[in-house]
């Protein structure tokens, strides 16, 4: 599957629906190319928008429980 593909999917996590954002980035382990989390952030809303940054969520790969047509399920976000 394609980076641009997966970043296109709403991050929702699974216990309580709530929406956590988009995938803006991923970390990657330097020893064996694999991803290891996605960076996560919410849209700006516009009122936010002359504001600072966004606050950054990392979800791990391995709290993803289902990756669905339209959305990534996880299971919690640190």
């Amino acid at each position: 599957m394609k980076f641009s593909v997966v970043q296109q999917k709403e991050i929702i996590e699974a216990g309580n629906g709530r929406f956590i954002g988009y995938i803006i980035d991923a970390e990657v382990c330097e020893q064996t190319g694999m991803i290891t989390a996605f960076l996560v952030a919410e849209p700006k809303k516009f009122l936010n928008f002359m504001q600072g940054d966004e606050p950054i969520r990392k979800v791990l790969i391995s709290d993803i429980l289902v990756i669905g047509k339209d959305v990534i399920l996880v299971k919690g976000v640190s």
